[in-house]
């Protein structure tokens, strides 16, 4: 879409020539929209479920919530990953309550009903009552979620059957999905598990906030001040950086920037013999991917909102995010970091470091954002004003879904709230 002319909507209202780009504060505090979401938004959409590496072996499984759903995800017997609906066809009791383990079977606690872990029905755990074609239709296996698809070793899911297929859902946010995977010739693992914590506020704020550049200097100083410290004897210090819309939703910023990073960007806080490592490191990546992309995966951080609801953070580290919508104003947000499978200890080290200093729950930026997002919803929920604005850098003629600007701008945020309008708009 190219703004050109006045537009006005229950969601947007955007005027080119002033200059105007504003939002409907109801999309972040009206309950009987955010219903409306999850039928015809979430539940539409492909969303961030897992990374295979997370059930490595035969019969692995985890037990995840996806929107207000909870699958079971699986690596069959026969090393296919599938993802049921975690409740039983006979009188719906939540079958798996770890989760995570290895089983061949499940079985529901009720009533005894057992099941492969392909789904198909083995017994109703009776000698009599059931005729023996009973399940003839499969009408009594588990149920699938009806799409699954898996990028680079990440797994999207989809509870709309018709849906488009993923790699077209993505766009140009595929490719960038998969220098996240070309991290590592040997693959990427899950490090330590998943990390969790619950947020007052609309699960689009954290959306918005994650490819935010505007807001760093204001509200991560003590990062800013940390980070100056950790960079002394750095000479390469300019960095320069974009906004970009990736199609359908999908958005990034992405800086050329020496911050440090275990795959390419050494510090000199961190010693001689980690210089070496990352080195090679990075020599690896060169030969793999030639120099061209390897500038891109290895020198370039980028945070990317894959719409509607997740987030993939490459920085100092690799950072997966998920957040569930729990009501209009509550979230839980799920995050994994990843990592190199078979990565030197030292390295792996400083990822974790990375990690946690500060994306993670209690690293330098997540508290703050935490904060400065439940004062937004509490701002929202006093009333008397109708609008939000993300009007900086906007023009006429911007091409929104797939338009780049300058990083401390707001395109990224247009492009979510321009996919948001589409979907939405077209309710009947």
């Amino acid at each position: 879409m190219k703004w050109s002319e006045p537009y006005e909507s229950k969601y947007l209202r955007v005027d080119p020539q002033k200059r105007r780009f504003q939002i409907s504060r109801k999309v972040y505090t009206d309950p009987q929209l955010f219903e409306l979401e999850k039928k015809h938004l979430l539940r539409k959409s492909w969303l961030y479920f897992a990374h295979v590496s997370e059930v490595p072996k035969l019969n692995d499984f985890i037990t995840r919530q996806v929107i207000d759903v909870t699958l079971i995800l699986t690596r069959d017997r026969a090393g296919e990953i599938r993802a049921f609906f975690n409740t039983c066809p006979h009188r719906g009791a939540v079958i798996c309550r770890e989760p995570v383990g290895s089983r061949k079977s499940f079985t529901c606690p009720y009533h005894g009903w057992t099941f492969k872990n392909s789904g198909e029905l083995q017994t109703q755990n009776a000698a009599f009552g059931y005729e023996e074609d009973f399940n003839a239709d499969g009408n009594y296996n588990l149920h699938e979620v009806p799409r699954l698809e898996i990028r680079s070793g990440f797994i999207f899911v989809n509870f709309d059957a018709g849906a488009m297929p993923l790699s077209d859902y993505l766009g140009a946010a595929g490719d960038r999905i998969d220098m996240l995977a070309q991290h590592s010739g040997t693959g990427l693992e899950v490090i330590g598990g998943m990390q969790e914590y619950y947020i007052k506020a609309n699960y689009k704020l954290m959306c918005e906030n994650s490819y935010d550049g505007y807001h760093l200097e204001a509200t991560h100083g003590s990062y800013i001040d940390y980070q100056m410290s950790r960079l002394a004897g750095v000479t390469q210090m300019k960095a320069t950086g974009f906004g970009r819309g990736l199609d359908n939703g999908h958005a990034c910023f992405e800086i050329d920037i020496m911050a440090g990073r275990p795959l390419a960007q050494w510090l000199p806080v961190w010693g001689e013999t980690v210089r070496e490592l990352i080195d090679e490191a990075k020599a690896e990546l060169i030969e793999r991917v030639g120099p061209e992309r390897g500038h891109l995966i290895s020198q370039v951080h980028r945070n990317m909102v894959i719409f509607p609801n997740s987030v993939m953070n490459d920085q100092q580290s690799i950072f997966i995010r998920s957040m569930i919508p729990i009501s209009v104003n509550e979230m839980v947000v799920r995050a994994w970091p990843l990592g190199p499978v078979n990565e030197a200890p030292e390295l792996r080290r400083i990822r974790i470091e990375g990690a946690l200093s500060f994306l993670g729950p209690g690293g330098f930026a997540t508290p703050d954002d935490v904060e400065m997002l439940e004062l937004c919803q509490r701002g929202y929920e006093m009333g008397g004003i109708e609008w939000n604005d993300v009007s900086k850098g906007f023009s006429p003629g911007e091409e929104t879904p797939s338009g780049e600007d300058k990083l401390m701008n707001e395109l990224q945020m247009r492009a979510y709230w321009t996919q948001y309008d589409k979907i939405m708009s077209a309710i009947a």
